[in-house]
């Protein structure tokens, strides 16, 4: 028995030293996830910065060219303007109808050519306006997400330090968890620890893994109950054991299991109580049922009328008669006043008034 409570105190130790190294595993764990999210958010982030960077550069490159072609438009509208100067000039000064006709051409032309650069140059105006807007709108976008990503950065290096900080603590607290771990379980701790995810060592309320959510064979959730040495999933190799074994050393844990498997115990007696109840109702509906059907059966009787009965027996004695005259046949006879004599039968085919002069026949008395 001492040998027994020893093994079972050994079992209960081993369950208390893994649950620490994994609280503090799952602390590290919590950190080391914190610490992704940071530079995958910054990722985003600049992702987002570099595309706006990239509309904004090409809005300005759009901007830029055009600028070149109001500035040329403009130059070549000046210089026309000059020409069409010298050529009123020109006008004014003509000495005949030819020259003075050449010099109008002149101006026309000049005047349409000023109309088809002023088109233009207003056309490109409302793009310059258009874009100017877009990148107005862009620019603080840019300038948002400039800020945005700086702010990052400073958050991620200052968050860094902290964990690296904290990181450290925890490591030590790790090494000194995993002094008092035997060597072969806290060997299969660490090679589950490298391959699966997050937790390594569970507790068990059923028959299922609640890691994998695969069903643990009967067998194996039997010696799990038993306890007496730490177990593997035969699916997933996570370290299993016992929820109440596991739950041994957290008394507030062991108060709300006891609550809840009361909680579960009540249902079950109101859930038999309500099945009891259901059931008796059945058997006395169905009690009933053969009780009323009964009596319909005895009120249907009741109202059969004499004319009815009247038939019910002439067919009765038709089948009397037909049964007695095909036995008859069988046997040879003709008549059925010799049936009492060749069957026995001497009650039936008898004459009535016959009988009565039998029974009214003198007796001889011997002295």
């Amino acid at each position: 028995m001492s040998q027994t409570s020893d093994s079972n105190a050994i079992y209960l130790t081993q369950i208390h030293q893994l649950k620490n190294l994994q609280k503090v595993d799952d602390e590290i764990h919590e950190i080391e996830k914190s610490l992704e999210k940071g530079p995958k958010e910054l990722e985003k982030v600049e992702a987002r910065f570099a595309q706006v960077q990239e509309i904004r550069n090409k809005i300005q490159d759009k901007l830029d060219h055009m600028q070149k072609q109001k500035q040329q438009l403009t130059r070549e509208s000046e210089e026309e303007y000059e020409r069409q100067k010298k050529s009123k000039d020109k006008l004014m000064a003509t000495g005949n109808e030819r020259e003075y006709n050449a010099v109008t051409r002149e101006i026309d032309n000049i005047e349409k050519s000023a109309q088809g650069r002023e088109r233009e140059l207003t056309a490109i105006q409302e793009e310059l306006n258009t874009q100017n807007a877009m990148l107005d709108e862009t620019q603080k976008e840019y300038v948002d997400l400039q800020v945005e990503v700086e702010s990052l950065r400073s958050k991620i290096e200052k968050n860094q330090a902290e964990a690296d900080r904290s990181l450290k603590k925890l490591r030590k607290r790790r090494t000194e968890c995993t002094q008092d771990i035997s060597r072969p379980i806290l060997l299969r701790y660490e090679f589950i620890r490298e391959r699966l995810e997050h937790p390594v060592i569970v507790a068990l309320k059923d028959p299922i893994c609640p890691s994998c959510h695969i069903s643990v064979p009967p067998q194996t959730y039997n010696d799990l109950l038993r306890g007496g040495q730490i177990m593997s999933c035969p699916n997933c190799q996570r370290l299993i054991v016992s929820y109440e074994a596991y739950i041994e050393d957290d008394e507030e844990a062991k108060q709300q299991a006891a609550i809840e498997k009361e909680l579960e115990r009540q249902k079950e007696q109101a859930s038999a109580k309500t099945s009891h109840r259901k059931t008796s109702s059945g058997r006395s509906a169905a009690l009933d049922k053969d009780y009323n059907k009964e009596d319909r059966d005895e009120v249907e009787f009741g109202h059969t009328s004499d004319d009815e009965m009247d038939d019910d027996m002439r067919m009765v004695n038709h089948i009397i008669e037909t049964d007695l005259d095909n036995l008859s046949r069988s046997a040879g006879i003709s008549d059925l006043t010799d049936m009492p004599e060749t069957t026995g039968l001497t009650d039936l085919g008898g004459d009535s008034e016959s009988s009565d002069k039998d029974d009214m026949r003198p007796v001889n008395h011997i002295d």
